[in-house]
C-alpha cells in the first residue's frame, strides 16, 4: 500500500507546475520625468507613463499614470557595469486599473557626458545615459515574472538650474510558455504511469 500511495504522490508533484498560471508579461513602457544626477550618483524625482505602451502594459496603462522610483539615489560606476545592491533593486512601480508593475533592475551601465559644442547629443549642460538588464514582475489585475526586460534611460542638463528632463523605455520579451501538445502529452503520461502502478497494486 505504502509504494502505491508514494507514487501517486510523485504524479501529482509532478502534474502540480503545469496546473499552476502566471500571465506572460511582454511589451514596453515608457515615460518622462524629472531627476537629479552627478558623476557618481542618480536620484529620480517624478515620472509619468507617456508615449510607448506596448502588450501587456497597453492593457492596464494610461498615458499620465504616475510612476515611483526608488527613494534616494542610486550609485555608479561611469562607463563600467554596476550590479545591482542585493542582486536586484525595484527600481520603480507603477499601478493602474488594479495591476500593479514593479521593474527589477539586476545590473546597469552609465555614461555620464559632460557637453560640448562637438559632443553628439549632449551640447550644452551634461547628459547622462543609462542602460540596464532586469525584469518585471505584476500582481493584482494581472500577475507573474516577465523574461529579461532591457531599460533604457537618458537625461540631460540644458545649462540651467531646473532639473533635468528624463525619458526612459523599458522593454520585456515573450516568456516560453509550455506548447499545449507538450502539456497534453505529459497529461498522458502522467495518467499511464498511474495507471501502471495501480494495476501493480492489484498484482
Amino acid at each position: 500500500m505504502f509504494k502505491f500511495v508514494s507514487a501517486l504522490a510523485l504524479v501529482a508533484a509532478m502534474a502540480a507546475p503545469v496546473a499552476a498560471h502566471a500571465d506572460t508579461i511582454t511589451g514596453t513602457v515608457s515615460a518622462y520625468g524629472t531627476d537629479v544626477f552627478t558623476a557618481s550618483t542618480l536620484q529620480f524625482d517624478s515620472a509619468q507613463v507617456a508615449g510607448q505602451l506596448t502588450g501587456t502594459f497597453a492593457t492596464y496603462l494610461t498615458d499620465g499614470n504616475p510612476i515611483t522610483f526608488i527613494a534616494g539615489a542610486l550609485p555608479y560606476i561611469n562607463g563600467g557595469t554596476n550590479t545591482a545592491i542585493n542582486g536586484v533593486v525595484p527600481l520603480f512601480t507603477t499601478i493602474e486599473n488594479g495591476a500593479i508593475f514593479v521593474y527589477n533592475l539586476t545590473s546597469y551601465s552609465a555614461n555620464y557626458i559632460v557637453g560640448s559644442s562637438t559632443t553628439v547629443g549632449c551640447t550644452v549642460g551634461s547628459c547622462l545615459d543609462v542602460t540596464g538588464s532586469g525584469y518585471f514582475t505584476a500582481a493584482g489585475a494581472v500577475n507573474g515574472t516577465s523574461a529579461p526586460a532591457s531599460f533604457l534611460f537618458t537625461t540631460q542638463y540644458a545649462g540651467t538650474d531646473a532639473p533635468p528632463v528624463t525619458t526612459f523605455s523599458a522593454s520585456a520579451s515573450v516568456s516560453p510558455v509550455p506548447e499545449p501538445s507538450a502539456l497534453m502529452l505529459f497529461g498522458s503520461g502522467a495518467l499511464g504511469l498511474a495507471g501502471m502502478v495501480s494495476r501493480k497494486f492489484r498484482a
